[in-house]
């Protein structure tokens, strides 16, 4: 921290002002790590694990049976919530593995591909909206990231399916949390051209 950065501090408490929220890094450096993506709005990991509510999930229908104890789910609301919940149901032993073992052995993600669109189903009802981007993106994506991180067993995986729009920031998201040595590869596909060959 410089001099000159020391005495702006100063001078912006003397006048009873607020700090600006882009000086916490300077005053507060986090821990020293290779490379950080740093962004307009990024949330600390406890922030973003205390401050989501879980919401109890309630049962509607049961498909097959697989087992006495067990049941495949298929949850419906917001993503945050019903992970909060599962993080707990794991911390609680309540997400278990046959093997015993605690936490999701695997998991897919298809998040939106930031592309300012709306989309439609089947019969033109309203499908979701694919409206966030910039670093609100990114901090959408993280945040559920951050979630799954906790969620996982110790032998999970993650699988991320993106386009190219952003695949890049989830690369680097998924670095920063769950370390650039536990990356395993990455699929690309060549879908054609409208008219030409693949």
């Amino acid at each position: 921290m410089t001099e000159e950065f020391k005495q702006m501090v100063i001078d912006t408490l003397r006048r009873g002002e607020e700090l600006p929220r882009e000086w916490a890094r300077e005053l507060f450096p986090p821990e020293k790590r290779e490379y950080e993506l740093v962004y307009h709005g990024k949330d600390r990991e406890e922030d973003i694990i205390a401050n989501t509510m879980a919401l109890p999930l309630q049962p509607v229908s049961t498909f097959g049976k697989n087992g006495e104890d067990w049941h495949n789910m298929l949850i419906f609301g917001d993503n945050l919530q019903a992970m909060k919940t599962l993080l707990q149901m794991k911390e609680s032993g309540e997400l278990l593995n046959t093997d015993g073992t605690p936490g999701v052995r695997l998991v897919y993600i298809d998040p939106p591909f930031a592309t300012k669109k709306e989309f439609r189903g089947n019969q033109e009802q309203k499908a979701y909206q694919d409206r966030i981007a910039g670093a609100e993106f990114v901090e959408f994506l993280r945040r559920r990231l951050v979630f799954l991180k906790r969620l996982l067993s110790i032998d999970g995986n993650i699988i991320v399916h993106l386009d190219n729009r952003k695949v890049h920031y989830a690369k680097i998201i998924l670095d920063e949390l769950l370390g650039e040595n536990n990356f395993v590869n990455e699929i690309v596909w060549n879908k054609g051209r409208e008219g030409g060959s693949s």
